[in-house]
């Protein structure tokens, strides 16, 4: 966890360029190796895609690459997300199964996700934590705060303790700033 790790204005920043971009959250369709929205993840969703990332983005990108001493090539499409009261991202893990075949084939096409990291955006919410009821913790971070966690162990292998979710929020309305990385640059 980190407290501050983005300050009040580069929170209101992302807030604002995200919510003109919001659409519907996806999931990795492991048949299909695509992107589809899916009932157990009702938030919105706005993707920052390489040729729209500002500088903004890129100072936290950065931060967070010296902070997991993991370099930007192995990170995925950045995305700011917004919860509206009972929308939420229900218990899941962020790493891809090996053991799915369509999740083989994106692990050896474009690595494993091995990292994830969440800044709050905001506070002005009730409820909202990111919960791991495996580990049973919640957290929820004021304005600026941050919480990393590798969902691989040092052996590369899935961490099934990992399993977490976006809780929704009872009253008022989350921003979360949402960053995977990978375990190697993705092949072209």
């Amino acid at each position: 966890m980190f407290q501050a790790f983005a300050s009040p204005a580069e929170c209101r920043w992302l807030i604002e360029t995200a919510h003109e971009r919001l659409g519907p959250s996806t999931v990795f369709d492991y048949s299909t190796g695509a992107m589809r929205p899916d009932p157990q993840r009702t938030s919105r969703a706005a993707l920052f895609t390489f040729d729209q990332i500002d500088i903004v983005t890129e100072t936290i990108r950065a931060r967070i690459s010296a902070s997991l001493r993991l370099p930007l090539q192995r990170f995925e499409v950045s995305q700011v997300l917004h919860y509206a009261p009972g929308q939420e991202f229900k218990p899941h893990h962020d790493y891809f199964d090996p053991s799915a075949a369509g999740f083989q084939e994106e692990i050896t096409k474009r690595g494993q996700r091995v990292a994830t990291v969440l800044i709050y955006l905001n506070d002005a919410f009730e409820g909202g934590q990111t919960d791991f009821p495996s580990l049973g913790f919640s957290y929820r971070g004021e304005i600026g705060d941050s919480i990393a966690f590798f969902s691989v162990g040092a052996d590369g292998q899935p961490e099934p303790l990992t399993l977490h979710a976006g809780l929704p929020p009872t009253s008022g309305e989350k921003w979360i700033f949402s960053q995977w990385v990978r375990d190697r640059t993705p092949q072209r």
